[in-house]
């Protein structure tokens, strides 16, 4: 056959490595979406297709962008893959359902963390006694702040909690104002929503303030994230490891009241009377003097200053034994005492030594909730009130018929921090007495007085540490050694 039968093919360009390489833009770590070029080819309509980016996540193309060659189209395309990229669901599905376990921290989102970690510490609620239990004490709280760590944090991932995030987290939240200023009648900008230009109230007397976030609620909201990812990190859902950075902790409240102030404050709260304005007939305007409603919040400081109790266990206290809830037991012993009788004898006189039974009446404080596990960090031991506070005890149950230490009336006082509030502010205290300042109240004085420190630390559930360190000053033996050695009276040791 001739040679011209079969021409030899046409040789095809060899294109250089570069051109051969993929396209790819938007990579910005293993395991997230990114952009890749889907070079022209013609179609099954032998119509010749363009170019065009398509977003790949998992190895898998999951749609086309649309866009073209060109850097406005390659803007257009970030766009998008920016947006599929927040709308991807936060929990992402296994093979058996569950969230996927062992993945990197740029592959797990923040927001899916916070979620796992409010719904594990919702705890389960006992038809019986309609409570909670296995979860936390104030679950609607810690509902609040992952709200608040879900408008910073919720589009993030873990690999970006670091350092610099979390401080830039704090300086966001610092300044800010209360969520509660709506229920003080105050907006989001502490500003007052009336314009009467009458002062605002919070409560009834104590006037409302423009309050902000400090610091130390930053890093309250900080812990619960750094909870939160640990948990994750105990699940297993992420495979490294995310420190969370806490902003450094506030100066320690140490105000606590003398003798005189504390005094100040029981009887101003025994002497509260209910005051009201008529707002029609003829006696408008007039102020009327009304019911005594401060004498359950002297109840409450009285027990606080007398057993450095928190508030929480002695607002909760029943009479009765009741299941959930701490309980002051009143009970009666009998015990022998010495006593001195005169006897007369052939009209001499003589005194004689005898021992009598002697019924004496008890309270016996059992701080921990019945049925309900102590809290690592609130140590609440059961303990027997002093006998200047018994005879009370027994008369607000026994003759006024309370079945609670703390009541108003005939129901239990959920909380006296509002009333404690109001009525610091009518006797002229600052901010910094609040209802804690009992406690430390109480611990100081028992200091003073000379109380071991190991005794009086059982006594009120603190550590010895916590007693050293905050209130071992307080104490007339405190340091003494060191004291006198360093004053040159320190007697020499015998020979």
């Amino acid at each position: 056959m001739p040679d011209d039968a079969h021409p030899p093919k046409p040789k095809r360009p060899r294109l250089s490595r570069g051109s051969t390489k993929p396209k790819a833009l938007g990579k910005t770590g293993r395991g997230m979406p990114y952009l890749w070029w889907r070079p022209g080819r013609p179609g099954s309509d032998g119509i010749e297709r363009g170019g065009v980016w398509w977003i790949v996540h998992r190895g898998k193309q999951v749609r086309s962008t649309g866009c073209g060659a060109g850097k406005d189209a390659e803007r257009e395309a970030l766009k998008q893959l920016d947006e599929h990229t927040a709308n991807l669901s936060v929990i992402a599905p296994d093979e058996n359902g569950g969230p996927r376990k062992n993945r990197p921290a740029y592959d797990v989102l923040v927001a899916e963390v916070l979620d796992r970690y409010l719904a594990a510490k919702k705890g389960r609620l006992d038809e019986a006694t309609g409570e909670t239990k296995g979860g936390v004490a104030r679950h609607n709280e810690l509902a609040q702040r992952v709200e608040i760590l879900l408008t910073w944090w919720g589009t993030r991932t873990l690999d970006e909690v670091d350092s610099t995030t979390c401080a830039a987290y704090t300086a966001s939240r610092v300044g800010t104002p209360w969520k509660a200023h709506g229920r003080a009648g105050l907006d989001r900008n502490g500003e007052p929503r009336t314009g009467d230009g009458k002062p605002l109230r919070r409560g009834h007397s104590k006037p409302a303030k423009a309050r902000v976030v400090s610091e130390g609620g930053a890093r309250r909201e900080l812990e619960d994230l750094r909870a939160a990812i640990n948990l994750a990190i105990a699940d297993g859902l992420t495979r490294d490891t995310v420190r969370v950075t806490l902003p450094p902790k506030g100066e320690e409240r140490d105000r606590w009241l003398t003798k005189a102030e504390a005094a100040r404050l029981l009887f101003g709260a025994w002497r509260r009377r209910e005051v009201q304005t008529v707002h029609s007939g003829p006696r408008k305007g007039e102020r009327v003097v009304g019911r005594w409603v401060g004498r359950h919040l002297a109840r409450f400081i009285l027990v606080a200053l007398r057993t450095g109790t928190r508030s929480g266990p002695i607002c909760n206290a029943s009479f009765v034994k009741v299941e959930g809830k701490p309980w002051m037991e009143l009970t009666t012993e009998t015990s022998m005492e010495d006593h001195i009788e005169s006897v007369t004898v052939d009209g001499q006189v003589y005194e004689r030594k005898v021992r009598i039974p002697v019924i004496k009446r008890v309270a016996i404080f059992h701080r921990k909730a019945i049925g309900r596990k102590e809290a690592e960090n609130k140590r609440a031991p059961t303990v027997r009130m002093p006998d200047n506070l018994v005879n009370h005890l027994w008369r607000w149950h026994h003759v006024l018929g309370q079945q609670h230490v703390v009541e108003w009336n005939g129901k239990p006082v959920g909380s006296t921090k509002r009333s404690f509030a109001n009525l610091c502010h009518d006797l002229g205290f600052g901010d910094d007495v609040v209802r804690h300042s009992l406690r430390h109240t109480a611990v100081t004085w028992g200091m003073q007085a000379g109380v071991d420190i190991w005794e009086l630390a059982g006594y009120v559930g603190m550590t010895v540490e916590m007693i050293e360190r905050r209130y071992g000053h307080h104490s007339s033996s405190h340091m003494e050694g060191a004291r006198a050695a360093l004053g040159g009276k320190r007697k020499k040791k015998a020979a």
